[in-house]
């Protein structure tokens, strides 16, 4: 393996080299135009959707309420005694599941 003479040296070129390095020339107000972009592109990004910026908490609120009252009004309206033993007779009777009483010509007593 070689031994690096001159390592020292060497670094200290690779450090100066950055002297060298001319500063690049830029139109000017470049980075008022650069910043003003980036400024429109966050508010187009903050706008997103905007259907649904009126439903603001006190409105859902209202909403909840609305839906409570309508879905317990429903429920004290169903009369769960009478209706939903005919509503399922009904449906027994119409699908053919129940037994009638009825004579029928295929069956006979």
């Amino acid at each position: 393996m070689k031994n690096r003479p001159n390592i020292d040296q060497l670094v200290e070129d690779a450090l100066d080299s950055v002297s060298n390095i001319d500063t690049a020339k830029t139109p000017p107000f470049f980075k008022e135009k650069v910043l003003n972009r980036m400024a429109q592109q966050d508010v187009e990004k903050a706008e997103g959707v905007r259907y649904l910026n009126w439903f603001t908490p006190r409105y859902q609120a209202a909403a909840l309420l609305c839906f409570v009252i309508l879905n317990a009004f429903a429920l004290l309206s169903y009369n769960s005694d009478s209706d939903y033993g005919e509503n399922v007779e009904n449906f027994a009777e119409v699908y053919g599941l129940s037994e009638t009483t009825t004579d029928s010509y295929l069956y006979q007593n």
